[in-house]
């Protein structure tokens, strides 16, 4: 059982180095402080939240994103860029970023 955990947290990390995530400030993507820290994927276009939701839902209006748009992996959660919402928010890091 603990290495089907272990494998599970091998693929999600090699799935955010393939994707080029970058971890950030929510504020790098244009939502509250307050919604904490997020990995976003240009290349994918998906953001992710490692744990509890509860900051960027509230703080960061992710709580519109409907189930059709969200994966939720060993207690990470995935907001496919497929949504306005997401979209936006990597749209706003992609023209503000370095």
């Amino acid at each position: 059982m603990w290495e089907l955990q272990e494998q599970i947290d091998q693929l999600v990390q090699k799935y955010f180095d393939d994707s080029s995530a970058v971890c950030v400030n929510a504020s790098a993507v244009g939502l509250d402080d307050r919604a904490g820290t997020v990995y976003v994927s240009t290349d994918e276009r998906w953001i992710a939240v490692i744990g509890s939701t509860s900051s960027i839902d509230y703080y960061g209006g992710f709580e519109y994103v409907s189930l059709d748009y969200k994966v939720v992996i060993d207690g990470t959660t995935f907001y496919s860029g497929d949504h306005s919402r997401v979209d936006d928010a990597i749209d706003y890091y992609c023209e503000h970023q370095g």
